[in-house]
Formats: structure tokens, sequence, C-alpha cells
């Protein structure tokens, strides 16, 4: 097992009142607001975090990134790309705000208005 690692979470900017207040919590609408997943979902590097969300939500302008640490969010589950690499950390539990740090926001290049 790796020792303690950073961990990234991009958020919709008007999600940041919310987790300021909660933090990150299971259960909580998707950014697509279609569902609510049991778990956070993670990844090890902004990009990647990016690459797993941003061009898949064009209606959302502006987003958060929220970096947190390895040992704030165990127990974690480790989804694999297909080379058994860690692709994304599921987090079942809330990650308090005071393990979190607001890194930085971004226009989303795929934005496209309704």
């Amino acid at each position: 097992m790796r020792e303690n690692f950073s961990l990234y979470h991009w958020a919709p900017k008007a999600r940041r009142g919310q987790i300021n207040r909660f933090g990150l919590k299971p259960g909580s609408l998707s950014s697509c607001r279609q569902w609510k997943p049991p778990y956070v979902c993670l990844a090890d590097s902004p990009s990647l975090a990016w690459g797993l969300i941003g061009r898949f939500r064009p209606q959302i302008e502006e987003w958060d990134l929220w970096w947190t640490s390895a040992n704030a969010c165990f127990p974690y589950e480790e989804i694999p790309w297909d080379d058994g690499s860690v692709r994304e950390y599921r987090v079942y539990h809330r990650i308090f705000k005071r393990d979190l740090w607001m890194v930085g926001s971004r226009i989303n290049e795929f934005y496209k208005a309704d």
C-alpha cells in the first residue's frame, strides 16, 4: 500500500459554499444532477481528475479543484484502468472540510451554454 499521497476532486463552483460548510459528502446530487452516487470520486492528479469529469459536463462553466490526502480519505476503493493502474479512488464516507483545501478554479473549455 502506498504511503500518504495527494488526492484531487473537481466540483462545480456553485457547490463551493456547500463544500466549505460540510466537506464532500457521498449521496450528494451528482454534477450532472441525474443521480446521487454513494461515494465521492477522487484522482491522484488534477489532470486525471479533470479528464474523468470536465468534458462530460459541458453545461458547467466553472469548476473548483479541491485537495485532500489519502490518509483523510481512508478507507477508499481503488478503481483500475484496464492495465491495473488506479483510475479513481472512491470514498464512501464524508471528507470533512478540515481535510480539504481549495487549490483553484478553472473555466471549462468544453462549456456550452444551454
